[in-house]
């Protein structure tokens, strides 16, 4: 699908790779975006529609299940029917699941899935009917490998993946497309929270993808259909090595996770 003259809704569109992508696609196609911060999504709109494009905004806690219906029936309220689906939003934390309070927990879970599920299952009545659409999931590194401490994280990228590789096969039909883009560590306010800043950094954590090359690469994946796109070249190498030679990689793995483990309970004194 070459993104050009579409309705293309982003959510996480105030910041991050979000942010990014509509600031890279609102100059030729008609943009929505939706955070939960009403302030930060308007800020950003703003910082956008500077450079001469146009672009809207919608507030929705993804979170939330009563935002995001609402959400879906202000999107169709007018007959229209969005040509691109971008799932950007999410957070994360830096905490061993069994020092996790549950409410956090189960917001990682909502917010990194199941908001996305409600809102692709919403408005995927209109894009059957239309017989055409794009719903890309911007997932994550840590949905192909186990990265501690981010279990609850990682189950959600997980089923993210998950649902986008079945989602694929059963809307084919209707000319629907399903992309799944996974980046490694990007330099976003990701890792403002508490729970990053506290920690020690490991060498693995030093270097960061920019927004733009991330922006970049999902718009490529997105036009191309590609089915899974893995953020830099060499994750999608090194998740390859680990899925065919697991004997060789486990153990190797395993000890680079026991040090951040260790490292993490160390800044604890636990």
């Amino acid at each position: 699908m070459q993104l050009q003259g579409k309705w293309i809704v982003i959510t996480g569109g105030s910041s991050g790779i979000g942010k990014g992508l509509a600031a890279r696609l609102a100059s030729t196609n008609r943009v929505t975006i939706v955070a939960e911060d009403g302030q930060r999504l308007e800020r950003a709109a703003e910082e956008i529609r500077a450079t001469g494009a146009s672009i809207t905004t919608e507030r929705c806690d993804i979170g939330v299940a009563a935002d995001v219906d609402a959400l879906a029936e202000r999107l169709l309220s007018d007959g229209s029917v969005p040509d691109v689906l971008v799932h950007s939003a999410g957070f994360g934390t830096y905490r061993a699941f069994e020092a996790s309070p549950m409410d956090e927990i189960e917001r990682l879970l909502d917010v990194n899935l199941i908001g996305h599920i409600r809102l692709t299952k919403r408005l995927l009545d209109a894009m059957v009917r239309k017989r055409s659409g794009a719903i890309c999931f911007i997932a994550s590194i840590a949905g192909r490998l186990p990265i501690t401490p981010n279990a609850a994280y990682g189950a959600a990228k997980h089923g993210m993946i998950g649902i986008a590789e079945a989602l694929r096969l059963e809307l084919r039909r209707f000319g629907i497309e399903v992309t799944t883009v996974c980046p490694g560590r990007v330099d976003t306010a990701f890792f403002d929270h508490p729970t990053f800043r506290e920690r020690t950094v490991g060498v693995e954590n030093r270097s960061s993808l920019s927004v733009e090359k991330v922006a970049d690469a999902t718009v490529e994946a997105i036009e191309k259909n590609r089915r899974m796109t893995c953020i830099p070249l060499t994750l999608a190498i090194g998740t390859w090595f680990f899925d065919t030679f697991p004997g060789l990689t486990r153990p190797l793995y395993d000890i680079l996770m026991k040090a951040r483990m260790e490292r993490l309970y160390a800044d604890a004194r636990r």
